[in-house]
């Protein structure tokens, strides 16, 4: 019997310099956990504080590109800012979105 070696937890680095595990959990980003909001926040940072569908400023979610569902992760590459309406619109498509 071959032994396993685990991997090592993907790491990401966020707009201020922090270095955060990328979350494994399942479910959605909550905001009361500290990395999901950082998330959250690097993701609508990194996307210019923009929905990247409509352009809209308000109300903006980080929605991920390729769902859980599908296989999708919480890495932030796989996340992208929308607003509340583009989001709700995507539904649980998988969306490559607008880079």
């Amino acid at each position: 019997m071959t032994a396993v070696t685990p991997l090592a937890p993907e790491r990401w680095t966020d707009h201020l310099g922090r270095s955060w595990i990328v979350p494994t959990i399942r479910g959605r980003l909550k905001m009361k956990i500290p990395a999901h909001k950082a998330l959250r926040e690097f993701v609508i940072h990194r996307d210019g504080g923009r929905c990247r569908r409509c352009g809209a400023t308000e109300l903006l979610v980080a929605d991920h590109i390729r769902s859980r569902r599908n296989g999708g992760s919480h890495h932030p590459d796989n996340l992208q800012c929308l607003c509340d309406s583009c989001n709700a619109r995507k539904a649980n498509r998988e969306d490559r979105g607008r880079s």
